[in-house]
């Protein structure tokens, strides 16, 4: 299970200004408006990775659309995605979901599906 979402919205931490950061530690450097600070690394670590794995955080606390999140971790190797909602969005999420896994563009991505 890992964390992968975009780093193209709204609040993103510029790329000059990425570093480790802390969170709920009261320091100067704390920041918790980013859940995956390094998006490309993930994907190209995860793509050698022979089991199955969950993407979370892909909307990025609300941040990101399902329609995006979505995508982006299935495209980029995630075989399952584990998103918070309310109850009145259940179905406009699954509906997102079944969408984007029908598409040719993640029917082709370049991590087999794994099970």
């Amino acid at each position: 299970m890992k964390g992968i979402h975009s780093d193209t919205y709204c609040g993103v931490i510029k790329e000059e200004d990425k570093r480790p950061f802390l969170v709920d530690s009261f320091e100067p450097d704390d920041n918790d408006c980013m859940w995956e600070l390094y998006p490309e690394e993930t994907i190209s670590f995860l793509k050698t990775v022979k089991k199955p794995w969950i993407g979370f955080k892909v909307l990025a606390a609300g941040a990101v659309h399902p329609s995006e999140g979505f995508k982006f971790a299935f495209e980029n190797g995630a075989d399952f995605v584990c998103a918070g909602m309310f109850d009145w969005q259940v179905r406009d999420n699954v509906r997102i979901a079944k969408e984007i896994l029908s598409e040719a563009a993640v029917k082709k991505r370049s991590r087999p599906w794994r099970t």
